[in-house]
């Protein structure tokens, strides 16, 4: 990226940019920016109030967790960089794919919590002490479950039948019965533990070894298997589709 993403603001001003990119070309992954930013312009006004312990490791963690996704976006669109696959998976289907909202959203949520979260954890501190982190973490996540809350309300204006697929697929679907936020912020946290205290080699090894999985549970996101395959088909049809209309209806300013 040609300017250096070092604080809260510049993220956020690159978000914004990356929501226009979005309009302007009809990319559908504005839907996930467009949410993430809310959630660090959250995280920039706690920490201005001083609602974390360490106001100053919190933002250092939260920069690392934004380069993650602008980084992947960056690299993406260039095709000048390394991509995890869960990522690639993501905006490949923005890419190519018609999917509900709340795929598009899921495949966001599932690169960034279920993978990049733990890596800007254990980032964030000096190795073997992600504990330090421990009473932010916490406190980034209940951020993370409050903007989810509102993403779900907004999501009932844009995407009404939404509710309708969310139930097929709690009773068959693996994907979303096992995608569960808080269930991924506990991983997300086992995981930036376990990557503290392994050395440089066996970060490599557990972050590739951690896209897979999650990348595989992407794909059943991206492609749900039949009869939720059908619910998505019929919510589809009744879904909003003017990009700039639920990118606003999402919560952009």
């Amino acid at each position: 990226m040609t300017t250096p993403i070092d604080t809260i603001d510049a993220a956020i001003a690159a978000m914004d940019d990356e929501v226009d990119r979005c309009l302007d070309c009809g990319d559908c992954g504005g839907y996930f920016t467009v949410v993430y930013r809310a959630v660090t312009e959250r995280v920039r006004d706690g920490i201005a109030a001083g609602e974390f312990a360490d106001c100053e490791q919190m933002e250092r963690f939260d920069v690392l967790f934004a380069r993650r996704y602008l980084d992947a976006q960056a690299n993406w669109r260039s095709g000048s960089g390394a991509v995890p696959d869960s990522w690639r998976l993501a905006f490949e289907t923005a890419e190519h794919r018609r999917c509900l909202v709340t795929q598009h959203l899921l495949l966001g949520i599932n690169a960034h919590i279920n993978l990049d979260l733990g890596v800007a954890a254990a980032q964030a501190a000096p190795p073997g002490d992600v504990e330090a982190l421990r009473d932010d973490f916490e406190t980034i996540n209940d951020v993370l479950a409050e903007l989810v809350d509102r993403m779900q309300a907004s999501l009932a204006a844009v995407s009404p039948w939404t509710r309708y697929v969310d139930i097929a697929g709690l009773r068959f679907d693996e994907a979303l019965v096992t995608f569960s936020l808080r269930r991924a912020r506990a991983d997300a946290w086992d995981f930036a533990t376990t990557l503290s205290a392994a050395t440089p080699a066996e970060r490599r090894h557990l972050e590739a070894e951690r896209d897979a999985a999650v990348t595989a549970l992407g794909t059943r996101i991206a492609r749900p298997g039949r009869p939720l395959r059908w619910m998505v088909s019929a919510a589809q049809r009744r879904e909003r589709h003017d990009l700039n209309e639920v990118i606003t209806g999402l919560g952009r300013h």
